[in-house]
């Protein structure tokens, strides 16, 4: 079995694109549904599931996600160790790999701030849910504004702006998702194609996806 660190979205799917071969199974987990960054895990496929083992740091106090990273990374913390930093209302959480050396305390601006060990199951963030949707096309602007409840103009805005990523590569305005693929929108989340349910009598095709929202 395969550890691998915490990945930039793009990173992530290209991996977990390139790891479909036979005998093999990869899965990325960044604590929460929705994360934008994750850890990955691989595996031949005859051993059971074992997902990346993060853990949450609290920092009350710490308010400016960006700076309570780099204060960490400051600390001597490995970037690629760190996924997500979560904000909550009186502080935030840094999610790491559980293999990361962590400091007692992060300085920032200007105040020591000690670190907090809680489950990663207590970051509260993300929501995950299964749909089937009936569309006309497997088109990635059609897939992501049924996925995410948003127009169809919307998202195509994302997909010319460079925000949306099939498998780790930009999407098109021609870029289609079939079973298996995984497709990012910044700022939206991310869905995948769990499977085609045949098509109806209009020739619409009736698909299930998988959809994590940040």
């Amino acid at each position: 079995m395969s550890h691998g660190p915490f990945l930039e979205p793009e990173e992530a799917d290209a991996v977990l694109r390139d790891a479909r071969v036979p005998g093999v199974e990869a899965v990325a987990w960044g604590g929460y549904p929705g994360a934008r960054r994750r850890a990955l895990t691989a595996r031949p496929d005859h051993v059971p599931e074992a997902m990346p083992v993060l853990i949450g740091w609290y920092v009350a106090g710490a308010y400016d996600l960006d700076d309570a990273r780099a204060a960490a990374i400051a600390a001597g913390v490995a970037a690629d160790a760190l996924g997500d930093v979560v904000a909550h209302a009186d502080g935030c959480t840094l999610i790491a790999l559980a293999s990361a050396a962590m400091p007692p305390s992060i300085t920032v601006e200007g105040r020591r701030l000690p670190l907090e060990e809680v489950p990663v199951e207590r970051v509260v963030g993300g929501a995950s849910k299964r749909l089937v949707a009936v569309v006309p096309s497997l088109r990635v602007d059609v897939l992501g504004a049924r996925a995410f409840g948003v127009s169809r103009t919307y998202f195509a805005k994302g997909v010319s702006a460079g925000r949306v990523h099939v498998n780790g590569r930009a999407a098109d305005k021609r870029s289609e998702a079939g079973p298996g693929d995984e497709v990012w929108a910044d700022g939206l989340g991310r869905f995948r194609v769990l499977s085609l349910q045949g098509a109806t009598r209009k020739g619409r095709v009736r698909v299930e996806l998988e959809v994590e929202r940040g």
